[in-house]
């Protein structure tokens, strides 16, 4: 990109802007600071202006980076959120089972003690095996 016929431009549209013709400059002093002023107006004018563009799209570029992160943000506290419902959830069914476990114990152990006062009226004490003879005698 070359820079006089940017510049060239620019002092033109500056010339039309503010209503100098554009005739050659004249060769006294007083014209000639004129259109030095002019110039450097013009300039100071569109140097402004480049940098507001810029200071405006870096704005942009910051409220974007930082809803970016607001997101992020939301995403890992709605995750974070469900990791620890589904955590309760687990307790919850856990104890359930604990219960359940603790229910079939109770139940096999009342049922050990009724086989038990079983064997006893039987006659066959606790830790005998019952024998069958077939009458074929000892082998």
């Amino acid at each position: 990109m070359k820079v006089r016929p940017i510049l060239a431009t620019v002092t033109l549209l500056a010339m039309l802007a503010v209503g100098v013709p554009a005739t050659p400059a004249q060769a006294n002093g007083a014209a000639s600071t004129r259109n030095l002023i002019l110039l450097g107006g013009a300039a100071a004018a569109y140097l402004i202006i480049q940098h507001n563009r810029k200071v405006h799209e870096q704005e942009a570029q910051n409220a974007q980076r930082q809803a970016a992160l607001e997101d992020q943000n939301d995403d890992a506290r709605s995750a974070y959120e469900q990791a620890e419902h589904a955590y309760h959830e687990e307790l919850a069914v856990n104890g359930e089972l604990q219960k359940e476990i603790a229910y079939q114990h109770s139940v096999l152990e009342a049922e050990r003690k009724e086989l038990a006062s079983l064997s006893v009226e039987n006659g066959a004490g606790p830790g005998s095996v019952a024998t069958v003879s077939y009458g074929w005698g000892n082998v």
